[in-house]
C-alpha cells in the first residue's frame, strides 16, 4: 500500500490557484446571475385582454385605452379623458382626506412624546431607569405609535440620541442572541468602523464607546416594542445585566405594554430584586377608540359639501364602518383601509362620479341617460306621475332638464348635510355626560332611529331635572359647533332655534323649543328618498353576479324539505353562529328557564373572527373578545364571586377550542398566533 504524501498549506493554495486557472470559462454571463430583468416587448398589436373583457361583460366594443387603472364604463362609451378625470378625482379627494387623517395621527400622541423626551433627558445614575408606556390592545396601532415616536426623537437635537429597538423576535433563543442584537444595533447607530476586539455579545463594547464627554452629550434609548410577548426569563436576565451598567451609560429603557394596569404587569413579570433596583415612570397613550371617532368626525361629519369633501355615507355603510371598527379591536389602520377602499369603490364603479366636481355640468347625452337609469330618478318620476306633474315628459326627453334637476339636487344635499350636522352637534351637547359619540348619532339619524329614540326623548326630558348651573352650561354650549349659513345655504330651523333660546325667560322651557326644532322636514326625510342620492353618497358597493349563466339544473337548497333532510353544512354552521336567535329564541327553550338566557359567547367570538385577518394574533384576539363583551349585562346573570378576568379567559379558550374542532381555526407552529382554516382543502 503506497503512502500518500501530505501536502502543505502552501501547496494547497498553489494547487487551488492552478485549478482555477485551468477551469473552463463561462459561455454566458447569465449563468452566475441570481436574478434577471425582463423587458417586455412593445408592439402595436392589441392585447387579448380587451377582447376577453368585452366578451365576458357583453360590451359592444373594446374599452378605450388609458393610462389609469380605472376602466371605461357605460358599456365602453366613456371617453378616456373622463376615465382619467375620475381617477384624478379619486386621488384628489383621498389626498384631502388622507391629509386630515395624517394630521390627526401626528398630533394624537404629542403629549406622550413630550413626556417621554423629558424622561429620556433626565439624569439618573443611581438606578435603572425604565419607562412603562401603556399602549392599546391592538398590536398594529402600537407599532404605529412607536414608529411615530422614533421619528419624533430623531427630530430632537437636545442630545445625541442612540436608539435601539427590540421586540419578541429578538428574545427567541437565549440571552446571548439578545445581547448580540443590542451591540449590533448600537454599532450601526454610532457608525463604528474600527475593528471590535471584544465578543459580539459583550456589552463592554458599548462601555468602551462612552467616554466622559460622550456620557453627558448622548442618550442611549432602548425600546422594547411588544414587552407582553417577550420571554419573562430572558427579559429579567437582560434587565439584570443592564443594571450593572447604571452610572456608566446614560441609559433609558422604554417598555411598550398592552395591559390594563402597569403595576399588575410589573408584579407578575419582574422579580423582586429587579423591582427594587428600577426607577419606574408610567406613561399612557391615547385611547384608540376616541382617536377613531375623531377621524370619522373630521372626515364625514363636517357641514360643507365641496369637491374636496363631496360625499356623505349612507345608512348601510355607516353601520358597517361603525360595527367593524368596534369589532376589530378599534384598529386605526383597519379603519383607514376601509375608508380608502370605500372611496376607491365609489370612483371605480360610478361613471357619474365626475359630476360631483363640476358646479354646473354641461348637459351630455351619455351622462343624462346615466342619471335617468338611477333608481332614485325612477322613483322621482313615478311620484311626479302620481301627482300629475307635466314636467315628467320633459325630464325623460330633455337632457338640459335632467342636468338642471341634478344641480337642484346638489343644493338640496347641501341643505340636508348642513341640517344633519347641526342636529347631531345639538343632540351631542344635550346630555351633560355625552354617552354617545357623534358618529354613533349620525348612524342612528341616517338610519331613521334617532329622532324617535329613547335616548333623545330622555335627553330632552331630563333637561328639566338638571340643576340651573348644569343646565346653563348645556345651553351655552348647545350650538357651539353649529353653522347657520355656509356657502349661501342657510339652516333656517337652527336660526329659529337660536332666536327662540335667546327669547326664553325660563330655562325650563327649552324642551319645547327643541321639540319644534326636531320637527324638521329635512331631518325626517330619509336619504334614500332624495333624488340622485346615489351620486352624492357612498354605499360601499354592491356585489352583482351579472355575468354568470344559471345552470340548466340546480338543486334548491332553500327548499325546506331538502334543507331538513340534507342541510348545507357550511351555510348551516355559519348561519347558526351568526344568528343564534333562530335556534335559541324559541318557546321550548324560553319556557324551560326562569331567568333570561345569556347570549352564547361562541357566536360573539365568531363575529370577531370574521373581521380578523388571516393570521390572528392570539393576544389581540383575546383582548378584542374581552373588551367587546358587555360586562355589565353579563355580570347580572352571574354569581357575585366570579372573577371576570378568569371567566373571560376560560370562555375564550373554550370557544377557540370549539372553533378548532369545527375546522374554522387552527393553531400556527408559533404558539401566539392562530390562522383561519375554514374549509381548507375542501
Amino acid at each position: 500500500m503506497t503512502q500518500r504524501k501530505r501536502s502543505s498549506p502552501e501547496d494547497d493554495l498553489s494547487n487551488s490557484s492552478d485549478s482555477e486557472l485551468e477551469s473552463p470559462q463561462l459561455e454566458n454571463d447569465d449563468d452566475l446571475k441570481t436574478h434577471y430583468y425582463i423587458t417586455p416587448k412593445t408592439n402595436s398589436t392589441d392585447s387579448s385582454f380587451e377582447n376577453v373583457y368585452c366578451r365576458v361583460t357583453s360590451q359592444p366594443k373594446q374599452p378605450q385605452k388609458n393610462t389609469t387603472p380605472f376602466l371605461s364604463l357605460l358599456d365602453g362609451n366613456e371617453s378616456s379623458e373622463n376615465v382619467s378625470r375620475r381617477f384624478e378625482l379619486y386621488n384628489q379627494v383621498w389626498a384631502n382626506q388622507s391629509d386630515k387623517i395624517q394630521s390627526i395621527l401626528n398630533n394624537a400622541n404629542d403629549e406622550l412624546f413630550k413626556d417621554l423626551i423629558q424622561f429620556v433627558n433626565l439624569e439618573n445614575l443611581q438606578q435603572l431607569s425604565v419607562g412603562y408606556v401603556q399602549l392599546t390592545t391592538n398590536t398594529a396601532n402600537n407599532l404605529r405609535i412607536l414608529q411615530e415616536f422614533y421619528q419624533y426623537i430623531q427630530r430632537k437635537s437636545d442630545y445625541d440620541y442612540k436608539l435601539i429597538t427590540l421586540n419578541s423576535k429578538h428574545f427567541t433563543y437565549n440571552i446571548k442572541a439578545t445581547l448580540r442584537e443590542v451591540v449590533k444595533q448600537f454599532h450601526d447607530t454610532c457608525q463604528i468602523v474600527e475593528e471590535m476586539h471584544r465578543l459580539n455579545y459583550d456589552l463592554d463594547a458599548i462601555d468602551d464607546w462612552f467616554d466622559e464627554e460622550r456620557l453627558y452629550n448622548s442618550r442611549l434609548v432602548l425600546v422594547l416594542e411588544d414587552t407582553n410577548l417577550i420571554n419573562n426569563q430572558l427579559l429579567n436576565q437582560l434587565l439584570k445585566i443592564l443594571s450593572s451598567y447604571v452610572g456608566k451609560w446614560p441609559l433609558k429603557i422604554v417598555m411598550g405594554l398592552s395591559c390594563e394596569t402597569v403595576s399588575s404587569w410589573i408584579n407578575g413579570n419582574l422579580t423582586n430584586e429587579l423591582r427594587i433596583g428600577i426607577e419606574g415612570h408610567k406613561f399612557k397613550s391615547n385611547d384608540n377608540k376616541s382617536l377613531g371617532y375623531i377621524i370619522l368626525n373630521n372626515l364625514f361629519l363636517t357641514p360643507e359639501l365641496t369637491p374636496e369633501n363631496p360625499l356623505l355615507i349612507n345608512s348601510t355603510l355607516s353601520t358597517i364602518i361603525l360595527n367593524r371598527f368596534e369589532n376589530s379591536n378599534n384598529s386605526i389602520d383597519a379603519l383607514i383601509a376601509e375608508i380608502k377602499l370605500c372611496y376607491m369603490i365609489y370612483f371605480y364603479r360610478s361613471p357619474l362620479s365626475i359630476l360631483i366636481a363640476e358646479e354646473n355640468p354641461q348637459p351630455q347625452e351619455l351622462y343624462a341617460d346615466g342619471l335617468r337609469k338611477l333608481s332614485s330618478f325612477k322613483k322621482y318620476i313615478e311620484l311626479k306621475l302620481h301627482q300629475g306633474d307635466r314636467s315628467v315628459k320633459d325630464l325623460l326627453n330633455n337632457d338640459k332638464s335632467v342636468i338642471k334637476l341634478f344641480n337642484e339636487s346638489r343644493s338640496n344635499f347641501r341643505k340636508f348635510k348642513l341640517a344633519v350636522m347641526n342636529a347631531i352637534n345639538i343632540i351631542y351637547q344635550l346630555h351633560p355626560n355625552k354617552p354617545k359619540q357623534k358618529f354613533e348619532l349620525y348612524k342612528l339619524l341616517i338610519n331613521h332611529k334617532l329622532l324617535n329614540s329613547k335616548y333623545l326623548y330622555e335627553s330632552v326630558k331630563n333637561l328639566s331635572k338638571l340643576s340651573d348651573s348644569v343646565l346653563g352650561k348645556v345651553l351655552i354650549g348647545l350650538t357651539d359647533n353649529c353653522t347657520e349659513i355656509l356657502d349661501g345655504i342657510s339652516d333656517n330651523h337652527l336660526i329659529q332655534l337660536i332666536k327662540g333660546l335667546g327669547e326664553l325667560s325660563d330655562l325650563r322651557g327649552v324642551s319645547d323649543k327643541l321639540q319644534n326644532y326636531f320637527d324638521n322636514s329635512i331631518l325626517t326625510t330619509p336619504l334614500e328618498y332624495m333624488v340622485f342620492h346615489e351620486v352624492f353618497s357612498m354605499d360601499g358597493g354592491l356585489i352583482q353576479e351579472k355575468f354568470t349563466k344559471p345552470p340548466l339544473f340546480e338543486e334548491n337548497y332553500e327548499n325546506l324539505m331538502i334543507n331538513l333532510l340534507r342541510p348545507n353544512l357550511r351555510a348551516t354552521i355559519e348561519r347558526g353562529l351568526d344568528n343564534y336567535e333562530t335556534y335559541l329564541g324559541n318557546p321550548l327553550i324560553e319556557n324551560s328557564v326562569e331567568q333570561p338566557l345569556m347570549p352564547p359567547t361562541l357566536t360573539h367570538l365568531f363575529k370577531l373572527y370574521k373581521e380578523a385577518p388571516t393570521t390572528i394574533n392570539l393576544y389581540d384576539f383575546y383582548q378584542a373578545f374581552k373588551s367587546t363583551l358587555d360586562e355589565k349585562e353579563l355580570s347580572l346573570q352571574l354569581s357575585t364571586n366570579e372573577d371576570w378576568e378568569k371567566l373571560t379567559y376560560a370562555w375564550f379558550v373554550q370557544n377557540c377550542h370549539e372553533l378548532m374542532l369545527m375546522g374554522i381555526l387552527q393553531q400556527k407552529p408559533k404558539g401566539d398566533f392562530l390562522e383561519k382554516a375554514i374549509w381548507k382543502g375542501i
